[in-house]
């Protein structure tokens, strides 16, 4: 085996023991919006590790001007929410031979300009932002004109969560699991329904509210504004929510919250005025939270669960290939737990 004088193994080294073209060997360890075959890209990875050839960021970073990695920016790491997103994204990136550069405003969403500011001198190869309190990215906005600059400059920019055009966007399918939970819990055999909406002003919760009216309509059932209490987006706003429906008394059969946190706080509260849940009356949420404050509520909770981690890897997908403009997502999944027993059983 030809090794550099020094002894580091050459990119044709790697070529030759995977048995294909130098070319197609740089396209995997380089990184290319041109896709190889699967099969080849094992092949390639396979024989890097062999014969021990490792890329040379810097010197790739000198010859295009860009660092080929990929930049994801959260709002909260520590937020389940944006952490399924992460994975899905740092999965998608290690498949494709990139580096996911992972940065968080730690709730502080007025400093994703600044990050953003800072990454377009870095270069990354593309950028991903994943946003859920703003209602947009709009144009013309202090943020978009960055988002923007980056793409002139590095890459493609991909946000999840609602944003305008030019930059791409990425949207949970809350409609559509909001309709699909409303489905759900009517073939369960409830009619009596209350909802606790979360965060008025975050766009995937109204979503969330508008698919949920719409399958309720579609199964012959209303769902008055009075029915609906606007809940702090925390376990502490569940509690106060589930107060204020226990003082006005509307006799409903199940409490449907937007968020499973929410739903949780419910919980607490109902118990806490001495009624049983569910058997007294029932509790669903949405988000497939995977812990509680309270012991097993995490599995025992009805909820939603969104296809994070897919969007996630669609969104680094999407933005390492400049020609993707629609991303098919899967549809939201049910979990339906002992917080909602089948009432035509009963």
């Amino acid at each position: 085996m030809s090794k550099e004088p020094n002894g580091t193994p050459r990119l044709a080294d790697v070529a030759r023991a995977a048995g294909v073209s130098p070319s197609t060997a740089s396209r995997v360890l380089n990184g290319s919006v041109r896709q190889v075959a699967d099969e080849y890209r094992e092949r390639v990875l396979a024989a890097a590790e062999q014969v021990g050839y490792t890329t040379n960021l810097a010197a790739q970073a000198m010859v295009r001007g860009r660092y080929p990695a990929v930049a994801l920016v959260v709002g909260d790491i520590r937020d389940q929410f944006f952490a399924r997103i992460a994975f899905g994204a740092m999965r998608e990136a290690s498949r494709r031979g990139y580096i996911l550069n992972l940065l968080s405003t730690d709730g502080d969403e007025s400093r994703e300009r600044d990050l953003v500011q800072d990454l377009r001198r870095q270069r990354p190869q593309a950028l991903v932002l994943a946003r859920k309190r703003d209602t947009t990215a709009k144009a013309g906005s202090r943020l978009m004109e960055q988002l923007l600059g980056f793409q002139r400059e590095s890459g493609r920019v991909v946000i999840v969560g609602e944003a305008s055009e030019p930059v791409l966007a990425i949207r949970p399918p809350d409609f559509d699991g909001g309709k699909a939970l409303a489905g759900a819990l009517l073939g369960l055999g409830y009619r009596r329904f209350v909802v606790f909406l979360a965060d008025e002003a975050v766009p995937s919760e109204r979503d969330r509210l508008d698919g949920f009216r719409v399958g309720l309509s579609a199964g012959g059932v209303a769902l008055p504004d009075s029915r609906v209490y606007r809940a702090v987006h925390s376990v502490a706003g569940g509690m106060e929510a589930a107060s204020a429906y226990l003082a006005d008394g509307p006799e409903a059969e199940i409490i449907v919250s937007t968020e499973d946190v929410v739903a949780w706080g419910a919980i607490h509260r109902l118990r806490e005025s001495g009624l049983a849940v569910p058997d007294d009356i029932a509790v669903a949420g949405y988000g497939h939270r995977m812990f509680s404050p309270f012991a097993d509520e995490a599995d025992w909770l009805t909820t939603i669960r969104s296809p994070l981690e897919e969007m996630g890897a669609a969104a680094v997908s999407a933005a390492l290939d400049p020609l993707a403009s629609d991303i098919p997502m899967p549809s939201p999944k049910i979990h339906l737990g002992g917080s909602t027993p089948d009432r035509t059983m009963r």
